[in-house]
């Protein structure tokens, strides 16, 4: 049975989402259907990505072996590289070096990046030498680099040949490059990056100009050690396809494309969220527990220890709670909405960063605005709760006693209005004192902020309390 292509791409959907739902449905249906599986992996190698890895890395590994090597390679270029990675480690070494060498080198790299050590040896050994070498010499640069996200597969042409010898030699290297003729890029004799010319301006051009009279000179470039967050800043601030990466002494040695790009701004949001919260920045549903666990205890010690912090605040007031119970029933609401508003400035104020729009200069005007919205919002909160507290007072006169409705809508007010201010100034203080001491500004930011508003809000309401009772 043979599939027209518009139906190709219905069924490898529904085959996709099925999968995601009943793995073990799709995959025997795929194992006898080899012909069809086979046509999907080859029109459509995004869905039969998701497929595989909505599948166990075992059955995963079978289908994939059963591909056509380049329809292999491009399924495994569309995988996320830690899912690549599982299916190839239950695969035969050998097999898998024969696979990743239908890849992308810049794919292949971040796949050989995310095998087990001895599994990574293994594959680099049963590759040939040539492209062994060219995916360990990205391996060599950090995944969030330049120089992790390149790729080495770009047209680079002599600054002295014309316009028409160049659209003959891009002829002969429109199969290797494909996709990656966006830009054509001039270098001297030594390699050293002196201008760029699109794809287009080249086809139009008479063909006895120069490169040189058609190129514009000084192209934007990155260096392969420049952050990922900048390179991807510099392609939109730009509008750029690709981006030159050069090594110190300006030799071209890699291109990086605007779809990483994407990824790493995706990767960096994820790992920001990651990070407020205490897990580790680079993990994923694809990390071992155990790493997990390692990356993941420390900050919850450090929440403990900070949860005894409250426990302590709370303690110190323990005869005003013991004598007057309703309090305990109002601690909550203080407590919660102080660290809801400080979390929204902690949002905030970590986007801002991480966009560019707060430099160190413009710090304390941040704050002071952060501090302006509590003071506002502060106020019209601390008053609808007051009024809420003092009816629920009235209205409930039994559970309240030895309060008045006044002393409970003085208690809310003050305690709400201290606890938005403190609130709004550790959400916008925190990131920013971690970026000054060096550390991510996201880095658990959620858990030293619900320190100080747990801390400063029950300690606020109990503290007034027994002043006023």
């Amino acid at each position: 049975m043979r599939f027209k292509l518009p139906h190709v791409r219905s069924v490898t959907e529904t085959l996709r989402d099925l999968a995601r739902r009943r793995p073990d449905e799709v995959e025997a249906y795929l194992d006898t259907h080899q012909e069809e599986w086979g046509e999907f992996a080859e029109a459509n190698p995004e869905n039969a990505a998701d497929i595989l890895e909505a599948l166990p890395e075992e059955g995963a590994a079978d289908l994939l072996k059963e591909l056509d090597p380049d329809d292999a390679g491009e399924v495994l270029d569309e995988m996320r590289p830690e899912a690549a990675a599982d299916v190839l480690e239950s695969i035969r070494p050998s097999t898998a070096a024969s696979l990743i060498a239908m890849m992308d080198a810049d794919q292949a790299a971040d796949v050989i990046g995310a095998l087990e050590a001895d599994e990574r040896t293994a594959v680099l050994s049963a590759l040939d030498p040539e492209t062994a070498e060219e995916i360990h010499s990205l391996l060599l640069y950090a995944a969030d680099t330049a120089g992790g996200m390149m790729t080495t597969d770009f047209a680079a042409l002599p600054e002295g040949m014309t316009t028409g010898e160049a659209i003959e030699a891009l002829r002969r290297l429109h199969d290797e490059l494909g996709s990656n003729l966006s830009y054509v890029y001039v270098v001297d004799n030594g390699g050293h990056l002196k201008g760029v010319v699109s794809f287009r301006e080249l086809v139009f051009a008479r063909p006895g100009r120069g490169l040189d009279s058609v190129m514009v000179a000084d192209p934007v470039s990155v260096t392969t050690d420049m952050d990922r967050e900048i390179v991807s800043e510099l392609i939109h601030r730009f509008h750029l396809v690709a981006i030159p990466v050069v090594d110190e002494q300006h030799r071209l040695v890699g291109i990086v494309k605007w779809g990483e790009a994407i990824e790493a701004i995706q990767a960096e949001a994820g790992e920001d969220l990651a990070v407020m919260f205490g897990a580790g920045e680079a993990e994923t549903v694809f990390t071992p527990v155990g790493h997990s666990v390692r990356m993941r205890l420390p900050w919850n010690i450090f929440n403990l220890a900070a949860g005894f912090v409250t426990v302590f605040v709370i303690s110190l007031f323990q005869g005003t709670l013991s004598n007057f119970a309703v309090l305990a029933a109002f601690m909550p609401l203080v407590a919660g909405l102080s660290g809801n508003s400080g979390a929204q400035a902690v949002a905030v104020t970590i986007r801002s960063i991480a966009v560019g729009d707060l430099p160190p200069g413009r710090e304390w005007r941040a704050v002071r605005r952060e501090l302006a919205i509590g003071l506002s919002r502060g106020v019209v909160i601390a008053v609808l709760g007051a009024l809420v507290a003092a009816t629920a007072v009235v209205l409930f006169p039994g559970e309240s006693s030895g309060v008045t409705s006044a002393q409970m809508a003085i208690i809310i007010f003050v305690s709400m209005m201290i606890g938005f201010l403190m609130a709004a100034l550790a959400g916008s203080s925190i990131p920013l004192l971690l970026r000054r001491f060096g550390f991510d500004p996201a880095m658990a930011s959620n858990i030293f902020l619900t320190m100080v508003t747990d801390a400063v809000g029950f300690g606020v309401f109990l503290a007034t309390a027994t002043l006023l009772l």
